[in-house]
């Protein structure tokens, strides 16, 4: 089973579709600002060879006791649920990194954020699931083919990109909501945020020799920040439109 166990922070995994047709089957595939893995997971299920990277170790490590020992991170989370107290919840939050054993964050970064209404493990309000206990059974039969991790050290995703140094097809990298504004030019950074600057990203469009395709949340401010390269609006449906009307997502490509 390799669907993701995870809950999506904000991909409704709709542009699935229009990213197959943009990168074929048997395609070496570097993925950048790795969280959840609900398009990755699913690329590398029809014939795509896929190594996500990661500069937040917390991310790192959950996928990699995943792929290593899924009984065992399902163990930790079942032992932690049910929590019935949204305090503990909280309180959770604030901690779970704390524990000395890597196995038993990567079952307490599941459960948060299964039961996070943003999908973060340090953050977001408590929020149940009903999903779960199926969520954590379905844990334990985890396996991925076509897949691999990598830990970038650098904070610079940008450099990341740049410094690849194994064969590489098309870069990915599912980027979320789009925000700028006087102070701020990107994505916050946290411990399982990785810090975006849209615009050294645009640039990196333009320098760089390697394919690279760009997922955001749509918005109209995204598709004017991106004008004039390749653009293409996915609505809510999974189809690609030139109408901003239901539009969900939007890819944008330098190829």
């Amino acid at each position: 089973m390799s669907k993701s166990p995870l809950k999506s922070t904000w991909t409704s995994g709709k542009s699935l579709s229009a990213i197959k047709g943009m990168i074929p089957n048997g395609s070496i595939v570097h993925t950048f600002v790795f969280h959840g893995g609900t398009l990755e997971l699913e690329l590398s299920k029809t014939k795509r060879f896929i190594v996500s990277h990661t500069n937040k170790y917390a991310i790192y490590e959950f996928w990699q006791c995943l792929l290593n020992d899924p009984v065992r991170v399902a163990a930790v989370a079942d032992h932690f649920y049910p929590i019935d107290n949204k305090n503990i919840f909280y309180i959770l939050q604030k901690n779970w990194l704390k524990y000395p054993d890597p196995f038993v964050r990567s079952g307490m970064f599941f459960l948060l954020n299964r039961l996070s209404d943003t999908g973060y493990a340090t953050h977001g309000e408590f929020v149940d699931d009903p999903e779960i206990s199926s969520a954590i059974q379905n844990l334990k039969k985890f396996a991925a083919q076509n897949y691999h991790l990598q830990f970038d050290k650098d904070d610079n995703i940008v450099n990341c990109i740049q410094n690849i140094n194994t064969k590489c097809d098309y870069v990915f990298a599912p980027i979320g909501p789009f925000s700028m504004n006087l102070f701020e030019d990107g994505k916050e950074d946290t411990y399982v945020q990785s810090k975006i600057t849209h615009k050294d990203i645009r640039k990196l469009l333009d320098t760089t020799d390697k394919s690279v395709m760009l997922l955001y949340k749509y918005s109209k401010p995204a598709l004017e920040f991106y004008e004039g390269y390749n653009t293409t609006i996915v609505d809510q449906w999974g189809r690609t439109t030139k109408s901003d009307n239901f539009a969900k997502e939007l890819i944008v490509a330098n190829f």
